[in-house]
């Protein structure tokens, strides 16, 4: 079955930047006993090797011996110090171990104490994020107020990891984003930052369809962000993502079951639309739940609205608009608004796949048809966009057969009929025997800088390297930007991600040329 697209991209995650600022003073004394001052100190000397993962390791050492001498009378003197200073030395390895991208241990795996100067039990492992966790957790428990000093430590390793995870996503391993995500929940859930975490897990649920799950982590990030008027607009597109897939289960269910779901998103939304009024995208999955309510009246004076006067829309808007009519089977309204975004963003790749099944299901065959062969244009390593080309030469197929029926082989009707079927087995053949699949998993807006993402999978028996030649597109479809992406040799029945930055004022879709 093909289904409507929508895109879900993840961009980068997450800086290693100063301390926060403390609201409260912590109170725990790193002064004494001698060997937590002293094991503090040697600590502090990481700050001079910064990106030097050897030097870094050596202090942590350093530290370690230090604060492990008379382990039993530093615990009874001052365990809160003692526990600071040892989440201090766990979260400074990880950040190190994060640094050298050649030859470190991977931090998500337990490592041996003896590499961290631990002389008792040596070869025993330890897992540095738990680690981390159980000696923040001592701290905090010991005095609240060190909770923002504890961030500081917590975040080295949580950044490692949610990075880590944003990359695996964007590569479209999506358990692997999981796991890392999930992990850096371990250390850092509850902190602010930890919405881009959850983001990550909903994101990965949803590929899953677990969309149950996906709406817990999104309100748990959508929470997080509260207050920070930095992501205003992040928190509204997660807001919005939820009421739309409490719908999608609205969907997927019957009867009672259906409508509870239903009111779950129509009383999400409602609170939305208080807190953020006349937002477009909220508005038109509101209009989609009223249908599935029975009150195909209001829904229709959303639609009709946006669809009467487009200028006061962005594309992205018009395009969301859309996919809610889509799925509310509002076909007409769909069409006009799908139509609508278009004249605003004319080479959107989702824009003109979802617009072709709009026709297609409208039964407009000839209208359908100019825009997948622009769609064509814009993504020709797509066997779904010949998939959906053949769907729509056999709708013209049963016009023409009825047309050509009971006539001479020589009469133009027979011929065009022909002509039809010739065209599509052609587009039938293009799909059922594609040996390559270019696929996006990121397309992305920071400014005018610029990023996509995706992946190469070779279906065919050999191995085989490739280069994509992207252009990117302002409204209209001007080139503002080209750039290749050489993703090298990819094996028989396997893939490899890619990713394309560039900056261009004004640029809104890309296309890339066709694989040789």
């Amino acid at each position: 079955m093909i289904v409507l697209r929508r895109a879900v991209a993840l961009g980068a995650a997450l800086a290693l930047g100063p301390a926060l600022v403390t609201a409260q003073e912590c109170k725990i004394d790193l002064s004494k006993p001698g060997q937590v001052k002293d094991a503090n100190n040697a600590l502090g000397k990481t700050a001079l090797f910064a990106g030097k993962t050897p030097q870094v390791l050596a202090a942590v050492k350093e530290a370690v011996t230090k604060l492990e001498k008379d382990r039993d009378k530093v615990i009874a003197a001052n365990p809160a110090g003692r526990a600071l200073v040892l989440g201090n030395i766990y979260s400074t390895a990880v950040a190190a171990y994060f640094a050298d991208t050649v030859g470190a241990p991977d931090f998500t795996q337990p490592v041996t104490r003896g590499s961290l100067g631990f002389t008792t039990n040596p070869e025993a492992m330890i897992d540095l994020i738990a680690a981390t966790d159980s000696a923040y957790d001592i701290v905090e428990a010991a005095d609240a107020a060190c909770k923002d000093e504890t961030e500081d430590g917590r975040r080295k390793v949580y950044a490692g990891l949610v990075n880590n995870a944003v990359n695996a996503y964007n590569a479209q391993n999506i358990d692997e984003a999981q796991a890392l995500a999930e992990r850096g929940l371990e250390v850092y859930g509850g902190f602010k930052l930890a919405y881009i975490a959850h983001n990550l897990r909903g994101n990965a649920l949803q590929a899953k369809t677990d969309y149950a799950g996906a709406v817990e982590e999104f309100k748990k990030m959508a929470e997080l962000m509260k207050g920070d008027t930095s992501l205003v607009e992040e928190r509204q597109q997660q807001m919005t993502s939820i009421s739309q897939l409490i719908l999608v289960q609205a969907e997927q269910a019957e009867g009672d079951a259906q409508q509870a779901k239903v009111q779950e998103a129509i009383t999400f939304l409602n609170a939305y639309l208080k807190e953020f009024p006349d937002d477009a995208k909220a508005e038109s999955a509101l209009a989609r739940a009223q249908i599935m309510t029975g009150d195909e009246e209001a829904a229709a004076r959303v639609f009709g609205a946006m669809a009467a006067n487009p200028a006061k829309y962005s594309d992205q808007q018009l395009f969301e608009a859309a996919v809610n009519a889509a799925r509310a089977n509002k076909d007409a309204d769909a069409k006009a608004l799908f139509k609508a975004g278009l004249t605003k963003n004319e080479y959107s790749r989702d824009g003109l796949f979802n617009l072709s099944l709009t026709l297609q299901k409208l039964e407009e065959w000839n209208d359908a048809e100019t825009y997948l062969r622009k769609l064509v244009s814009v993504d020709p390593e797509n066997p779904e966009v010949y998939q959906v080309f053949a769907l729509n030469y056999q709708g013209l197929a049963k016009a023409a057969k009825a047309a050509a029926e009971k006539k001479p082989d020589t009469d133009p009707a027979v011929k065009h009929y022909r002509m039809i079927n010739d065209s599509l087995l052609h587009y039938f053949n293009k799909y059922q025997n594609a040996t390559t699949r270019v696929s996006f998993s990121l397309w992305s807006h920071d400014g005018d800088k610029h990023t996509l993402a995706g992946s190469v999978e070779n279906m065919g028996e050999a191995e085989k390297p490739y280069t994509l030649k992207f252009e990117f597109l302002d409204a209209k479809g001007a080139v503002v930007a080209s750039k290749e992406a050489v993703v090298g040799a990819v094996g028989a029945k396997a893939s490899k991600a890619f990713r394309v930055e560039v900056d261009g004022a004004g640029v809104l879709a890309f296309r890339y040329a066709p694989i040789s």
